[in-house]
């Protein structure tokens, strides 16, 4: 008995074996119309009979579809019959499995998602790549837009962030300073001196550094203040200068000993 099956496309019959169905589980392509089918849904078999001499004297024939044979066989009907089976013996045809006509590059073709469903997650993937870069860059932005500083102070509450402020000592000045004894207290010395923003935009508090000198100018003590040391309010350390803001400050120092006759001021970051 041969095995024989049946293209559903064109109604084009092969004849085949089971080691050719075996290798993609029945899935094969017409060598006719290059339709993709299961071959298991239509297999049929068929005696195996001699080709009549026809046939035999005339090899080309069995290039023809069955469906030619059958036609001339019965008197001009070109109608498919797939469901009879007594259709002569089936030309011989190259049915290969699928694989076989499909290349690398078509099969990941076939199994590649649909294109709108790669661009949402295009869309979804740059929307998340812009959020990471905005909030690593909460602090630069809010130097640049202040307006913005509310909404990441309120994500932060959220995610436990800090957002610092600007360091911009072009910005700041020490608009007057003053140190002076005090007369009640014979080794205390009292530092006042007024600080501004002169920018529009508020940035972070700077550090003083003090140093005391002698009659020839020469440095006997240098001391760091931090905005901690020298703000009324701890609070205010976060809060930074506000836009065009003045800090006033008053340190009272015990330098013992020293006599010192001058002094020099100067603002940084550390």
């Amino acid at each position: 008995m041969s095995m024989v099956t049946s293209c559903p496309s064109c109604v084009t019959t092969f004849r085949v074996s089971h080691d050719q169905l075996k290798v993609r589980h029945g899935e094969v392509r017409c060598g006719k119309c290059d339709a993709v089918f299961d071959a298991f849904k239509t297999l049929a078999s068929l005696p195996d009979e001699p080709l009549p001499e026809t046939l035999a004297e005339q090899p080309e024939a069995l290039a023809r579809p069955v469906t030619e044979s059958y036609a001339a066989s019965n008197g001009g009907d070109s109608t498919p019959v797939q469901s009879t089976l007594d259709i002569g013996p089936a030309p011989v045809a190259n049915l290969t499995p699928v694989q076989t006509f499909m290349g690398e590059s078509e099969a990941r073709t076939e199994r590649a998602p649909p294109k709108r469903y790669m661009g949402a997650a295009v869309l979804v993937l740059s929307a998340g790549f812009v959020l990471q870069l905005t909030y690593a860059m909460r602090s630069p932005l809010t130097s640049s837009a202040p307006a913005l500083r509310p909404v990441f102070e309120r994500v932060c509450l959220f995610t436990g962030c800090t957002l610092t402020l600007p360091r911009r000592t072009e910005a700041l000045a020490i608009e007057s300073s003053d140190l002076q004894a005090d007369p009640a207290r014979a080794s205390v010395i009292v530092l006042t001196a007024v600080l501004r923003n002169r920018s529009s935009a508020p940035v972070e508090h700077p550090a003083l550094e003090l140093t005391l000198t002698n009659p020839q100018d020469q440095a006997l003590a240098r001391r760091i203040f931090l905005p901690r040391d020298y703000l009324e309010r701890a609070d205010d350390v976060s809060r930074g200068m506000g836009a065009l803001a003045e800090v006033n400050v008053h340190l009272e120092l015990d330098t013992g000993e020293l006599k010192a006759a001058g002094y020099r001021l100067f603002l940084f970051y550390p």
